[in-house]
């Protein structure tokens, strides 16, 4: 070999060396992906798992979808996630223009969100084109992407499917609630007018049998849509979890004679006896009284409906371990063993035929667990089968024996013997506001009636009255308005305000005590209640004397 020809091979190893230094270079710097070498066997393609091999293992895991895009929205790389978000395989993904993907509405959107993303972080909501041009709700975000030589962006893609369902979900059991309070107040405008008749007729007294008849019938009709209205109601807060309890310490003897008082006329209507076993005096519970009254009043009522003409229901108590358990059993149809675990889900009813035809919506057993889970007790239900009746048990603890010297007696407001009051009832329903305006005067007040908030503010400005019937949804001035003016009126400090509405809820009460108002009455207002009230009130707050 000559030194000529010595030379030129040292120089060829060196441009080798060279060139392979460059390359592992380049491979280590993440600039290449793959090698193709030449050999016997023609090019053969070898990809590299190289420094950036983690990153890429981990784009790829990803939940979200994942894209890099040149300056102009060439989509450059996406990962597995989103390819099989929108429907299309990585290889058709690769090379197409993103705006591709987002239908027309939404275009002028993103290419603002684009635009703003190549000077920094961009994100919003839209949607993405999938196969067969369904529509796929999802969360961009933008930013610039560092890579040498080339100006590009990276894009994460959130699939939005499953929230937009919880949302709407969230949007629809909204909307229910809504309609279900706006279906309660128009149902309880028309039944106030009709409870009104029904008292003024059992004021006057009929003669005719028939008659007599007939204004039975309608009571006890217009207390099963109430208590109907209520219910409904009454599961959507339980549901929602607005339900309040007002627990106090009282009498167990007192909460089922109240129950039984409400729930009296569904045994009278089907001549059926109910017996009763009353605990001794001095039993008490730490419930709420109202829902309390509601649970065993539900069940009583439960019993009347699923026992036939002239059956036996029994009420008894009994106390063991320091808890107190109420038993409410009838000789009705019994309940199935296949309905027995699933009596107290809400829509259950028993036997459905047409020869049952009683009615109901399927949610007072709902709604007795419901509230006696959320007062530390239990219910339990069994039967022995069809014809063979059923039993219901309410266990609540009893209030230990220690703790008893330590309860006070309620404060009993003086019965007072009713002297005529002025007595202004503001509402836009004329025969509600009529057949009330008449009860009163029966009872001995003077009464005046405004069927517009603007009108009762006039009648209250030329004399001021002792207590305010209001209406809450008057039309145009509302109740809450007329409310705050009515306060505003001088010497008013001691008149009397009473919201008379067919919304219950507990935001209803809370803005009707921010309005000014003394009481929240829910329509249709029991005429007795409202005696009680009157008898209840401190003269001294309802004639103050002249300042």
């Amino acid at each position: 070999m000559t030194l000529l020809e010595h030379k030129s091979e040292v120089h060829e190893l060196r441009r080798r060396l060279e060139e392979a230094e460059e390359t592992l270079r380049a491979i280590r710097s993440g600039e290449v992906d793959a090698l193709v070498v030449e050999g016997t066997h023609g090019e053969q393609i070898f990809t590299l798992q190289g420094a950036d091999h983690p990153y890429r293992a981990l784009i790829e895991a990803m939940q979200q979808g994942a894209m890099s895009l040149s300056d102009d929205g060439t989509v450059l790389y996406c990962n597995r996630c989103l390819s099989q978000m929108i429907g299309m395989s990585h290889e058709k993904v690769i090379g197409i223009t993103v705006t591709e993907l987002v239908p027309a509405v939404y275009r002028s959107r993103f290419e603002v969100l684009l635009k703003q993303a190549r000077t920094g972080k961009s994100q919003g909501e839209l949607e993405f084109k999938t196969i067969g041009d369904a529509l796929l709700p999802v969360f961009v975000s933008l930013a610039p992407l560092p890579l040498s030589g080339v100006d590009a962006l990276c894009m994460v893609v959130t699939d939005l499917t499953e929230q937009k369902k919880h949302q709407n979900l969230q949007e629809t059991s909204r909307r229910k609630d809504e309609f279900l309070a706006m279906l309660a107040h128009e149902l309880r405008n028309p039944l106030a007018p009709i409870q009104n008749a029904v008292v003024i007729l059992k004021h006057i007294g009929l003669a005719d049998d028939n008659l007599t008849f007939a204004r039975d019938i309608i009571e006890r009709q217009v207390h099963q849509l109430s208590r109907l209205v209520d219910d409904l109601l009454d599961v959507s807060r339980i549901t929602l979890g607005k339900i309040k309890l007002e627990r106090q310490t009282v009498e167990l003897g007192t909460m089922i004679a109240s129950a039984v008082e409400t729930s009296r006329p569904a045994v009278d209507s089907r001549r059926q006896r109910l017996t009763l076993s009353l605990p001794p005096k001095g039993v008490r519970v730490q419930v709420d009284p109202t829902r309390l009254i509601q649970v065993i009043a539900n069940l009583l009522t439960n019993a009347a409906k699923y026992t036939d003409e002239g059956g036996d229901i029994f009420l008894s108590t009994e106390q063991s371990k320091g808890r107190v358990r109420i038993r409410v059993r009838d000789t009705g149809i019994g309940i199935s063993a296949e309905l027995l675990p699933r009596v107290f889900d809400l829509f259950i009813q028993g036997d459905r035929s047409l020869a049952r035809s009683e009615g109901g919506l399927g949610i007072g057993l709902t709604l007795v667990r419901r509230l006696v889970e959320m007062q530390d007790g239990t219910v339990e239900a069994s039967s022995e089968g069809h014809g063979k009746g059923s039993e219901f048990v309410v266990s609540l603890p009893l209030i230990p024996e220690e703790a008893l010297h330590m309860v006070k007696e309620p404060i009993k407001p003086e019965n007072r013997n009713g002297s005529p009051r002025m007595v202004l009832i503001v509402e836009d329903n004329k025969d509600g506001a009529d057949t009330l305006a008449m009860l009163f005067k029966m009872m001995g007040h003077q009464v005046r009636v405004a069927y517009t908030g603007a009108d009762g503010l006039r009648a209250a400005e030329t004399q001021l009255p002792n207590v305010v019937l209001l209406d809450i949804g008057l039309p145009g001035m509302n109740g809450y308005e007329v409310a705050k003016r009515l306060k505003d009126l001088p010497n008013s400090e001691g008149t009397m305000l009473i919201a008379m509405t067919g919304y219950g809820q507990d935001e209803d009460r809370q803005r009707s005590r921010e309005a000014g108002f003394d009481y929240h009455l829910v329509k249709p207002v029991d005429p007795a209640q409202l005696k009680r009230l009157f008898e209840s009130i401190d003269e001294q707050r309802l004639n103050p004397s002249p300042q």
